[in-house]
């Protein structure tokens, strides 16, 4: 079944300067010029004592940085109600020299990772987004930008040669930028104690998600309802020498990566050590997106066919098998959603659908908040079939 093209407005202007130059044209100017204000519009510091319950803030804490050196900083929305999402943001990933010289470092760029600047206004999307019908609107949530190439888990810097052949530095200092924030006294003094905790991310920000949790949890001991959902986050390669050689993970990271599959090592691992989480996967049939980089990642192109597509169904078979087998009671999500006629390849992560009815007649949102309470359902595995 085909998902409704519902797009907040955030997606569409993000859509319309996303056709590169020509959106001058076809925006117009003035168009234009809004556009970039919205992309590059922030959020005030973070300051517990005058924050509003509803409102969105920034926190930078000392130290934190993203794949060029640069500050980084991570938005906070105080909520009303005493529970908290945290959620990573995705965008390419790094594995290698050449990875690791071709950031995304603009608008028009091609490249494997993104390092862009701005987009916070991103962060009230998605689970986050405050919307009638949405049981999350009135949580308190932590979204975690995007920049560092390593899905959210690096914490050491790697000396490469760049493009102009000079010796280039790229900072992977996900798993310490998200340590650096959670243990920044306003974010503390605003999370609390939490009666409930949910992880979430999508692309890069799931694979974050599925290696993450343990240590969120760690910040908030006192709260045991805990919930994990990682969408379209498949992706087969050596993992552990990545974390390892490149993003120099922590040994937490690197001792749970030995297989090829980030995500099932990583769940797995996981509801091992944490078996009373509740655990969430989502993935559409013949992700165009994760296609494409596994292509890659096989030695082939950067690029795209309805073979990767078929390709990506089969190991997203195998997989499914996997978490059945591995992690117990997970919740399975497997929705086609907007399809090329063409190609018969599926969109990119939930993104703006979550409220959307893409399988079982079940909308994403449905299906996270159902689990959150304690029913953790599955939907669409039979299309695998």
């Amino acid at each position: 079944m085909k998902s409704k093209k519902r797009w907040s407005r955030r997606r569409k202007v993000l859509v319309s300067v996303g056709i590169g130059v020509g959106a001058v044209a076809l925006l117009g100017a003035g168009a234009f010029i809004a556009a970039q204000t919205w992309i590059h519009a922030g959020f005030s510091p973070l300051d517990p004592d005058s924050a509003e319950e509803g409102e969105w803030y920034s926190v930078q804490p000392d130290g934190a940085i993203d794949a060029l050196g640069n500050p980084y900083h991570a938005n906070i929305r105080v909520g009303s109600e005493n529970k908290v999402m945290v959620v990573f943001g995705g965008g390419g990933v790094s594995v290698d020299d050449y990875t690791e010289a071709r950031p995304v470092r603009s608008l028009f760029d091609d490249g494997f990772y993104t390092v862009l600047d701005g987009f916070d206004q991103l962060a009230k999307d998605g689970l986050a987004e405050d919307i009638d019908g949405n049981p999350f609107r009135d949580w308190t949530v932590i979204q975690l930008p995007y920049s560092t190439g390593d899905f959210h888990a690096g914490a050491g810097a790697n000396e490469i040669e760049g493009l102009d052949g000079e010796p280039e530095v790229v900072h992977h200092n996900g798993r310490t930028n998200l340590e650096l924030v959670l243990n920044a006294d306003a974010v503390k003094e605003v999370l609390g104690s939490p009666s409930e905790l949910l992880v979430a991310g999508g692309s890069a920000g799931g694979f974050g998600a599925a290696i993450n949790t343990g240590v969120i949890m760690e910040h908030l001991p006192d709260t045991t309802n805990v919930t994990t959902m990682v969408d379209s986050s498949l992706l087969l390669y050596d993992w552990h020498s990545v974390s390892e050689d490149v993003w120099l993970s922590p040994q937490d990271v690197t001792d749970a990566l030995h297989t090829d599959n980030f995500t099932l090592d990583a769940l797995t691992a996981l509801t091992s050590e944490h078996p009373e989480v509740k655990i969430l996967f989502a993935s559409s049939i013949r992700d165009e997106s994760l296609a494409r980089m596994q292509s890659y990642l096989n030695g082939g192109p950067f690029d795209v066919t309805a073979e990767d597509g078929i390709a990506y169904e089969q190991d997203l078979t195998v997989m499914v098998e996997k978490l059945q087998a591995q992690v117990p009671g997970i919740g399975l999500y497997i929705f086609e959603g907007e399809t090329d006629d063409t190609t018969g390849l599926t969109q990119h992560t939930i993104g703006p659908n979550t409220m959307d009815e893409l399988v079982g007649g079940t909308t994403p949102l449905e299906w996270v908040s159902r689990a959150v309470d304690g029913q953790v359902e599955s939907f669409g595995v039979d299309l695998l079939e």
